[in-house]
């Protein structure tokens, strides 16, 4: 049987470069080997007709993405005579319509677009499927992995700080859009960090609006970020894992009808980082991280709070739960184990029976 020829529409911004999610979701794994040995994949910000039997186009697609745009693209799909698959990996739908902190009403129309014509829709959750479903109930959960030639192997953690290695690092990664979820652990992180003054230095990856909310609270931050280069994906995942050490991980999620739908990829970098991670106790996490065996789960600022203190006590029980964690993760979660899903969902998508 020969090959299948997928084409990737991926989200990009106005340089026209993949975003981060298009390359964790698409880009990786439609060039691992496990999957370029059934698929012959192309990648591109956009869609000109090109020979092919899928065409995948990812969440916003482009910045100025609008109705007629969304359109214009499927009708060239459809002349084509290839097969429109859909992604999400966000509950876009959920988001507020509008200024200041909105997204803009022809994303919310070219998404329902999307949606509506697409022959499947991939998503990373099974609760965004749910979500997504009175769109299209042609929905199937693909869930995220990571790609095991951009992870930096090496033991994990154990109090390293860059400028004082006396003290545990506490770390966190996200986007400014993570405001909120910080936010509702500080009254937590304050108190601990307090009880154990000067022993203790937080870090942040990316959430750069951050270091003033948490320096007013008394807990000493540091903003630690990769060179431009390393700024893409794929260099950064090989920066995040290879330079960054951290004892204590933190994933927070506000209770919110987006976060709902959330997918659990920060339990999978911070394994691959070797660090020991603390996950609220949401649905994005639940399926992934294992009370006291491959993380610590949290609700209320009592419990983060509680939660850390464990972890700054116990050495040991902290390097258990990264190592298990990392196990967890390099059996379960890397394509190398599981990128045959992909081709799997591929071939179906397209109407093709894979060989048993």
């Amino acid at each position: 049987m020969s090959k299948l020829r997928v084409h990737i529409v991926y989200e990009h911004s106005l340089d026209r470069r993949p975003f981060g999610s298009a390359y964790l979701r698409l880009l990786r794994p439609f060039s691992h080997p496990t999957v370029t040995t059934a698929i012959e994949a192309q990648a591109s910000w956009d869609y000109s007709g090109e020979a092919a039997d899928l065409v995948i186009v990812d969440r916003f697609w482009r910045p100025d993405v609008s109705l007629r745009l969304a359109e214009e693209l499927v009708q060239r799909v459809r002349r084509a005579g290839a097969r429109l698959v859909y992604t999400l990996d966000d509950d876009l739908l959920s988001l507020p319509v509008g200024p200041p902190n909105g997204i803009a009403p022809q994303q919310v129309a070219a998404v329902k677009y999307f949606l509506g014509c697409a022959d499947a829709v991939w998503v990373t959750t099974a609760p965004l499927g749910e979500r997504i479903q009175p769109y299209n109930d042609r929905v199937e959960v693909l869930a995220n992995a990571l790609d095991e030639r951009l992870i930096a192997v090496r033991s994990p953690s154990t109090s390293i700080d860059t400028f004082d290695p006396t003290r545990l690092v506490i770390g966190y990664m996200g986007t400014p859009t993570h405001t909120g979820d910080l936010a509702m652990i500080l009254p937590a992180l304050q108190r601990v960090f307090r009880r154990h003054a000067g022993r203790l230095v937080m870090q942040l990856v990316g959430v750069t609006s951050q270091p003033e909310m948490l320096s007013a609270a008394g807990i000493p931050v540091r903003i630690v970020a990769p060179q431009a280069v390393e700024g893409e994906y794929p260099r950064f995942m090989l920066w995040f894992t290879s330079a960054l050490h951290w004892d204590i991980a933190l994933a927070p999620l506000a209770e919110t009808l987006f976060n709902q739908s959330k997918s659990a990829i920060k339990a999978l970098d911070y394994a691959a980082l070797g660090a020991t991670g603390v996950y609220s106790n949401a649905p994005a996490y639940r399926d992934v991280v294992h009370q006291r065996e491959t993380g610590l789960l949290a609700g209320s600022p009592a419990e983060w709070e509680e939660a850390l203190e464990i972890l700054i006590a116990d050495a040991a029980l902290r390097t258990a739960l990264s190592h298990a964690a990392a196990r967890n993760l390099w059996e379960q979660h890397v394509l190398e184990r599981c990128g045959q899903r992909w081709v799997d969902a591929a071939a179906r998508a397209a109407g093709r029976r894979q060989p048993v």
